[in-house]
């Protein structure tokens, strides 16, 4: 194993692949204790990344500006400043092959799934992961690099001061002080990823009856969903709080949830990486390759009719995620509450 002493991540997006890639950053650290390791991230994408002693510096990236000869000459001065010996992208795709390309590193990684041209630069790192779950995917490249991989941990960043703001709009929101939560994010990046909003409306009036506060959560958005579900509930209980949180404060907001409620989306692989219980819904997409990573705290609810596979990893099937019930979630719900 090469004894690396400055390592570039480049993992830009989106929220859940961000926070996939944080047990390779851990396995990393533990491998390589002495490396200055640099994380090259897109901005809004940068909140659950932690600081010391997992990373030493985060160099922002803007999306928009990486058609700018004048932006990517800047870029390389500030990448090559940092004198990186070892760069691992593990977006494999044609903006972070550019990122990885101007990076000056004198070895460029990637995992073995790489697209859009990344292979140009990167060399594909194979291990007995390859069409396993993204995490392992992406830990296959330290075991690849010489490394030992002992187990699955995510350290997100914690932040006392987004925990307290948290708090203090959770209680103006109507949450009475001390009192525990649901989580529930009835949005999705992709539509055809979303659990149907009348039966989120269904489950939460279930959960209300049930003497639980819910909290709803998602971009500014999806608010038209979280009123969808307010105007079928009809409660005090439920708590709207879409668009109302910085990523930092979102996850203090989930690291303070007693079950977390979602399909497929950033959020719910926050919840996994907090080790909160949580109720994943898949059916175009596959919690196989994706889904919650982790210990007993998971629990996936597929769709009888999902195609969707490792290999077929997005299914365009609008009538899927219909056929999970609200009984089988409920159910689910009722046995981790």
């Amino acid at each position: 194993m090469k004894d690396y002493k400055r390592i570039l991540i480049v993992k830009m997006s989106s929220l859940g692949d961000v926070i996939h890639a944080l047990p390779t950053l851990y396995a990393i650290r533990q491998n390589w204790p002495n490396a200055h390791i640099t994380w090259a991230v897109h901005e809004q994408f940068s909140g659950p990344l932690p600081g010391k002693p997992w990373i030493d510096d985060i160099v922002l990236i803007d999306k928009k500006k990486l058609k700018s000869l004048g932006y990517l000459w800047s870029l390389r001065k500030v990448l090559h400043s940092r004198n990186f010996d070892m760069c691992l992208d593990l977006q494999c795709l044609a903006k972070s092959a550019i990122v990885a390309a101007l990076s000056g590193a004198k070895e460029k990684y990637g995992y073995w799934e790489l697209r859009e041209g990344s292979q140009l630069i990167n060399k594909a790192l194979v291990g007995p992961h390859k069409y396993g779950h993204v995490i392992e995917r992406y830990l296959d490249t330290v075991r690849a690099l010489g490394g030992d991989v002992t187990g699955v941990e995510f350290p997100v960043k914690e932040s006392p001061v987004a925990a307290a703001s948290c708090v203090s709009k959770l209680m103006a929101a109507g949450l009475p002080e001390g009192h525990d939560y649901v989580v529930m994010a009835p949005g999705a990046r992709w539509a055809v990823k979303e659990w149907p909003i009348g039966h989120f409306g269904a489950l939460t009036k279930r959960l209300v009856e049930a003497k639980q506060y819910v909290v709803l959560i998602g971009a500014a958005g999806d608010s038209a969903k979280a009123q969808a579900i307010k105007d079928l509930v009809k409660s005090d209980a439920v708590l709207d709080m879409t668009g109302e949180t910085s990523l930092e404060e979102l996850i203090e907001l989930i690291r303070g949830s007693k079950l977390f409620i979602s399909a497929d989306t950033g959020p719910l692989h926050i919840a996994n990486a907090l080790k909160r219980p949580l109720i994943g819904l898949y059916g175009t997409t596959s919690p196989e390759r994706t889904g919650p990573y982790g210990g007993d705290y998971v629990h996936c609810i597929v769709s009888p009719t999902s195609k969707a596979t490792p290999e077929n990893p997005l299914i365009d099937d609008p009538s899927c995620m219909a056929q999970i019930s609200v009984d089988q979630v409920w159910d689910t719900a009722k046995a981790l509450l």
